[in-house]
């Protein structure tokens, strides 16, 4: 591997790092109660979620629809929906998904 690809790696690893530890590490005082998390941190674990599904399924749905494939992943990705309403469990949301997708090729 060449320098600039062990940089990147070595980038990467110390910013994961640094948010998931710089948390912790914040400054506290001794005898003084915790202060509560800011309220936008509460939103960002979806935000990042959802940010990441509309980067995977957006090229797909438009390959979707210039292939004229658009029910099979239409069909998938609202059984995936609908499982996920239902029970809350992403394991039988993606089995839903991929099983209505395949039934309907």
């Amino acid at each position: 591997m060449t320098g600039a690809l062990w940089a990147a790696f070595v980038v990467i690893g110390a910013v994961t790092y640094l948010t998931r530890a710089l948390p912790l590490l914040r400054d506290r005082r001794p005898g003084a109660p915790d202060a509560p998390p800011p309220a936008w941190l509460d939103a960002l674990g979806p935000c990042i979620l959802a940010a990441i599904a509309v980067a995977v399924l957006l090229p797909e749905a438009r390959a979707a629809v210039a292939s004229g494939s658009l029910r099979p992943f239409a069909l998938g990705a609202l059984a995936a929906a609908a499982a996920m309403l239902w029970r809350r469990d992403a394991g039988l949301a993606t089995v839903a998904g991929v099983l209505a997708y395949w039934l309907s090729i």
